[in-house]
C-alpha cells in the first residue's frame, strides 16, 4: 500500500516535469521552425505583381542592367507616403534591390526628417524634395516626381485634375542605372545641310524629344555638317540620317562607305519627298548607295486601307506585323504597333556576300505601294504598284551562320552600283526606315514609337542589354456600388457576422 501511494507520488512529481520537458521542446521546435522558414525565406524570396499590366515588373532590358553592374549603388527616395508617386516607387525599387546585391533602397520622409531633407538640399543640390536619388559612391543621378509619369491635362478645362496615363518608372530607373554603371557615352552625330529634321526643334517636325529620348538613355547627341568632311569623327559610335530632302554628295557617301568599312554603324530615314513640278520622289542619291547594301528603295507612298486610324488618311499606316529581329522582340511581344505618317517601302534588294538583309516591319496584305505620284488624290491599287504586304523598314549586318539571304522581288530594279568589296566589315550594321515622322515631336508619343527608335539606336551600337521598356499604363480600379449594395454591406459587417461568430 505504501509502495503504491510512493509510486503514485513520484508519477505527480514527474508528470509536470515531462508536461514542462515537451512544452519547452514543443516551443523550441517552433522557434526552429520558425527560424527556419524565415531563413528560406530570406535567400529564396519571391515577389508577385498581380496588377494587370504588371507596372511593378521588371522588363528584360532592366534585368540585363541589373545584372551587370559592378558597383554599389543606393537609391534614396525622399517623397511623402502620401504621394502619388510612392507606393508605383517604393514597389518598383523594391524589385530592383531584390535583383541585385549591389542596390540598396532607402525610404526617407522628408516632412518627418528634416535633418535628412536639409542634408539632401546642401549635398545633393536639389531644390525640390519630391525626388529618387541614385548615388554611386560620388556620381549621383537625380530623377524628379515629374519626369516619372505621363499625364493627361484634357480634362482641366472641365475642372477636373491631371490623369496619370503611364507609370515611366522604369525607364528612368534604368536610364540613371545605365549612366552609372557606363565609364563612356556613346556618341551619336546627326547629319546636316541635306533638310533634315532638326535636332533642337520643338516644332513638330522637329527632333527635340528624341534628343531627350536618347539622351536619357544616356547617348551623347550632335549635329554634324559631313558636306566637306573627309571622314566620320573619331570615336563616333552611329550616324544618324533623319529625313533628309535634298542629295548627298558622292564624297559624302564615300565617307560614309568608308565608315561602314571598318565596322561603323548607320541608321537611315527617308521620307518619299514628291519632287517639285515632276511626279517622282526627290533624289537623295541615297537610293543607289543603298542598294548596294541589299537595300530597294520603290519610288511610291505606302498605304493600308486595312489599318486605318481614325481621323487620319489612308497613308498613315497603323504596323504591328514585325519582323524576326532583336529591335522588335518587345514590340512583338507585347503585340504593341508603330505610327508611320507617309512612308515609302524599303525592302530587301540583292544582298552582297557576308551581309544579310532582315524586313523589320510590314502592312497588311491589303497594303500597297502608290507609284502613280501624278494621281495621289485617287490611289487605286492596279499591278504596278508595290504589292503588300509591304516592308516598312529593313536592317542590314553581318550574316549569320546558315541564315538565309532574302532575294530580290522579281519586278524591282537592278542595284545601280557595284557591291561593296570584303572589306564590309563583319560589325558594320545599317537600319532604314521609309519614314522619319515616327521619330519627330508630332509622333514620337504615339503607341510604339519611342521603344521602336529607343531599341533600333541601341541595337545599332550592340547595347543589347538596353532594349526594350516601354512606359506602362497604372491600373485604375474603381468599385461602382449602389446605395442599397453599401446598405447590405453595413448590415452583413455590423449585423450577420457577430451573430454567427456569437451563435458559434
Amino acid at each position: 500500500m505504501a509502495e503504491t501511494r510512493t509510486s503514485q507520488v513520484v508519477a505527480r512529481a514527474r508528470k509536470p516535469l515531462i508536461e514542462g520537458s515537451t512544452l519547452g521542446a514543443g516551443v523550441l521546435l517552433v522557434a526552429a521552425l520558425v527560424g527556419l522558414v524565415n531563413y528560406f525565406g530570406y535567400k529564396h524570396h519571391a515577389r508577385w505583381d498581380w496588377t494587370s499590366n504588371s507596372i511593378y515588373s521588371l522588363s528584360a532590358k532592366s534585368l540585363n542592367v541589373v545584372k551587370s553592374l559592378d558597383k554599389d549603388v543606393e537609391a534614396v527616395v525622399f517623397m511623402r507616403p502620401g504621394g502619388e508617386m510612392y507606393t508605383p516607387v517604393r514597389e518598383l525599387l523594391a524589385r530592383y534591390e531584390a535583383a541585385s546585391p549591389h542596390i540598396k533602397v532607402r525610404m526617407v520622409d522628408p516632412e518627418k526628417n528634416l535633418a535628412e531633407a536639409q542634408r539632401m538640399v546642401s549635398e545633393y543640390r536639389v531644390s525640390n524634395l519630391n525626388v529618387v536619388v541614385f548615388d554611386a559612391g560620388g556620381e549621383r543621378r537625380v530623377i524628379e516626381s515629374t519626369d516619372l509619369a505621363e499625364y493627361d491635362y484634357s480634362g482641366m478645362q472641365m475642372g477636373a485634375g491631371p490623369r496619370m496615363t503611364g507609370f515611366k518608372g522604369e525607364q528612368r530607373f534604368t536610364g540613371a542605372l545605365l549612366e552609372l554603371q557606363e565609364s563612356k557615352k556613346p556618341k551619336l552625330l546627326v547629319t546636316t545641310g541635306h533638310g533634315e529634321a532638326d535636332l533642337d526643334s520643338p516644332d513638330p517636325s522637329g527632333l527635340a524629344q528624341a534628343q531627350d529620348l536618347l539622351g536619357r538613355d544616356n547617348f551623347e547627341v550632335k549635329e554634324w555638317a559631313s558636306v566637306g568632311q573627309t571622314t566620320v569623327p573619331a570615336g563616333t559610335d552611329l550616324v544618324f540620317i533623319p529625313g533628309p530632302t535634298s542629295g548627298f554628295l558622292q564624297p559624302e557617301l564615300e565617307v560614309l562607305s568608308a565608315y561602314l568599312a571598318q565596322g561603323g554603324r548607320v541608321l537611315v530615314l527617308l521620307d518619299p519627298v514628291v519632287a517639285e513640278g515632276a511626279a517622282a520622289l526627290a533624289n537623295t542619291a541615297l537610293s543607289a548607295w543603298l542598294s548596294s547594301y541589299g537595300v530597294t528603295l520603290a519610288d511610291d507612298i505606302v498605304v493600308d486601307p486595312a489599318n486605318p486610324l481614325p481621323f487620319f488618311s489612308a497613308d498613315t499606316i497603323f504596323a504591328s506585323s514585325w519582323g524576326e529581329h532583336a529591335i522588335s522582340k518587345s514590340l512583338r511581344q507585347a503585340n504593341l504597333p508603330a505610327v508611320f505618317t507617309l512612308a515609302r517601302s524599303v525592302s530587301a534588294g540583292t544582298v552582297p556576300t557576308g551581309l544579310q538583309v532582315t524586313e523589320l516591319v510590314k502592312t497588311s496584305a491589303e497594303g500597297w505601294g502608290e507609284r502613280d505620284l501624278a494621281n495621289l488624290r485617287a490611289v487605286k491599287k492596279d499591278a504596278t504598284d508595290t504589292q503588300g504586304p509591304v516592308s516598312l523598314a529593313v536592317v542590314v549586318g553581318a550574316k549569320e551562320k546558315d541564315s538565309p539571304v532574302p532575294s530580290m522581288e522579281e519586278d524591282e530594279p537592278a542595284p545601280a552600283e557595284p557591291k561593296p568589296e570584303a572589306t564590309t566589315g563583319p560589325s558594320m550594321r545599317l537600319v532604314v526606315f521609309g519614314d522619319s515622322d515616327f521619330a519627330t515631336n508630332a509622333q514620337l508619343a504615339n503607341a510604339g514609337n519611342p521603344t521602336l527608335l529607343a531599341d533600333t539606336v541601341n541595337w545599332l551600337v550592340a547595347r543589347q542589354q538596353a532594349l526594350g521598356i516601354a512606359a506602362k499604363t497604372p491600373e485604375q480600379v474603381r468599385l461602382n456600388l449602389t446605395g442599397g449594395q453599401i446598405s447590405g454591406i453595413f448590415w452583413l459587417v455590423v449585423g450577420l457576422l457577430p451573430l454567427i461568430s456569437v451563435s458559434l
